[in-house]
C-alpha cells in the first residue's frame, strides 16, 4: 500500500479538516456529550492533553496522549478519533485509518469516523476500499449531499461514469448550490463525451451561482477548448468581476491571449499571478510558453526548467524544453529532453514523435524509426507521425519492444 505524497496529504487534509478535523468541532462534540463526564479522570486528562498538543501542531506527541487515554479506557471513542486525526496530520495515513476503523467498531453508526477513513483511502487512491466506507456512510445518512458527492468522486476515479453521474445528481438534488458537485458532474459528462450536456449544466450552474468565480472559469475553459474564443474571454472576465484575484481565471485568460497571438497581454496576466504566488507551477509553465511565442528562448528555457523542478512528476517541462531545443537545432539536447518526458509519462505520444523528428534531423534513421514506432503504437492515427513515416520511406512500422528511453 503506497503512502501519501506531501502535496496529496496537504490537499486532502484540507478536505478532512473541513469535515472532521476542526478541534473546535471536536471539543464541542465532546463537551456536549453526556458521556464525557463519565470518563475515567486519568483518561480524560490524557485526552485533553492530546487536544492541546494537536492544537499546537505537535501531532506525534498528541497521538501518544490519545493512545494513553485509550489504554486507560478502551471504549473512549473521542480518543480514537483524536488519534486518527493526529496520525493524519503526522503523515501516518495507514495508522490513521486503523484508528478510525477501530472507532467504527465501537460505534458502527459513527458517520464522522467512517467518512474520515474513507477520505484517507481516497488520498491513498484505494478507491474500492473508499467505496465500501462511503456506501456505509450513505446507509447511515442517506440525505447527506456530501456523502453522495464523495461516492460520485470515487466512481469517477474508477471510470464508472454512469454511477458517478447518478450519485452527483443525488447530491445536487439534496443541495442544489453545491458547487464542487456541479463541477464534478461536468467532468463526468465530458469523460463520456457529452460536451453539449456539460455546457448546458455549466450554463445553468453559472446562472444560479452568481457569486462563484469557479463556474464561469470552467465554462470559459470548455468554450476555449471548442474554439469559441470571444465567449470564453467574456466568461473569464465575468469570473474576475466576481473575484478579481481568482488565479485560475487569470491563467485561463493568459492561455486564451497566447493562443490568439496576444502573448504580451498573456504575460501581464501571468505576472500578476506570479507576484502573488511565485511558485505557481501553472503560471511558470504559461510564462515559458508566452516567452517562447515572443522569441525569448533563454527566458522560456529557464521557465520550463523551473516547472520541471516544481513538478518533477509531470512531463510538460521536459517536453517543452525539447521543442525549444529542437527549434534551436540542438537535436541531441532535444532527444535527451524528450526521453526524460517519456520516462515520466510512457504514453506521451507527441514526445515520441518529436524525439523521432530530432533523430531524423540529426541523421539517426534507426533511432528515428524506433521512436516513431513507439508514437504510432500509442496513437496509430497521429497525423504528424504518419507524415514522418512517409518522409522516412517506411511503408509500415510494427510495434517494437526496445530499451527506449535510455
Amino acid at each position: 500500500m503506497k503512502d501519501l505524497t506531501a502535496n496529496r496529504v496537504s490537499r486532502y487534509l484540507r478536505k478532512i479538516s473541513f469535515r472532521t478535523l476542526g478541534l473546535l468541532g471536536v471539543l464541542l462534540a465532546v463537551f456536549g456529550s453526556g458521556g464525557f463526564g463519565q470518563q475515567i479522570p486519568a483518561a480524560r486528562s490524557a485526552y485533553e492533553e492530546g487536544l492541546k498538543l494537536e492544537n499546537e501542531g505537535r501531532h506525534e506527541q498528541a497521538a501518544q496522549k490519545f493512545l494513553k487515554a485509550i489504554d486507560i479506557n478502551p471504549e473512549f471513542s473521542d480518543a480514537y478519533y483524536g488519534l486518527g486525526s493526529s496520525d493524519l496530520h503526522a503523515g501516518k495515513t495507514q495508522e490513521a485509518i486503523k484508528a478510525f476503523l477501530q472507532l467504527t467498531q465501537i460505534e458502527p453508526a459513527n458517520a464522522k469516523a467512517t467518512l474520515a477513513a474513507a477520505d484517507a483511502y481516497v488520498g491513498l487512491e484505494l478507491y474500492d476500499d473508499a467505496l465500501v466506507l462511503y456506501s456505509r456512510a450513505a446507509r447511515i445518512d442517506p440525505q447527506s449531499a456530501t456523502v453522495h458527492y464523495d461516492l460520485g468522486n470515487v466512481f469517477l476515479q474508477k471510470k464508472e461514469y454512469a454511477e458517478a453521474i447518478s450519485e452527483l445528481e443525488k447530491a445536487l438534488s439534496l443541495e442544489s448550490s453545491m458547487i464542487p458537485a456541479q463541477r464534478l458532474l461536468v467532468s463526468a459528462f465530458l469523460a463520456t463525451g457529452k460536451v453539449a450536456a456539460a455546457e448546458e449544466r455549466l450554463q445553468q450552474a453559472v446562472s444560479r451561482n452568481k457569486d462563484s468565480p469557479e463556474l464561469p472559469t470552467d465554462l470559459a475553459n470548455l468554450l476555449l477548448a471548442n474554439h469559441r474564443v470571444s465567449e470564453a474571454e467574456e466568461e473569464f472576465k465575468s469570473a474576475l468581476a466576481v473575484r478579481p484575484n481568482y488565479m485560475p481565471a487569470h491563467l485561463g485568460l493568459a492561455k486564451l491571449y497566447r493562443r490568439t497571438g496576444r502573448a504580451a497581454l498573456a504575460l501581464q496576466e501571468v505576472a500578476g499571478v506570479l507576484e502573488r504566488d511565485p511558485e505557481n507551477s501553472v503560471a511558470v509553465l504559461e510564462k515559458g510558453q508566452c516567452e517562447y511565442s515572443l522569441g525569448s528562448l533563454d527566458s522560456a528555457a529557464r521557465d520550463f526548467e523551473q516547472f520541471a523542478r516544481l513538478e518533477p512528476g509531470k512531463p510538460e517541462g521536459e517536453y517543452l524544453l525539447g521543442l525549444l531545443h529542437l527549434t534551436e537545432g540542438r537535436f541531441e539536447w532535444a532527444v535527451k529532453d524528450f526521453k526524460q518526458a517519456v520516462n515520466i509519462d510512457a504514453k506521451f505520444a507527441d514526445a515520441y514523435y518529436y524525439m523521432a523528428e530530432a533523430y531524423h534531423k540529426n541523421n539517426q534513421s534507426a533511432q528515428a524509426k524506433e521512436a516513431l514506432a513507439h508514437c504510432l503504437d500509442i496513437d496509430p492515427t497521429n497525423q504528424k507521425a504518419i507524415a514522418l513515416r512517409a518522409t522516412l520511406g517506411l511503408a509500415d512500422l510494427k510495434t517494437v519492444e526496445t530499451a527506449l528511453p535510455k
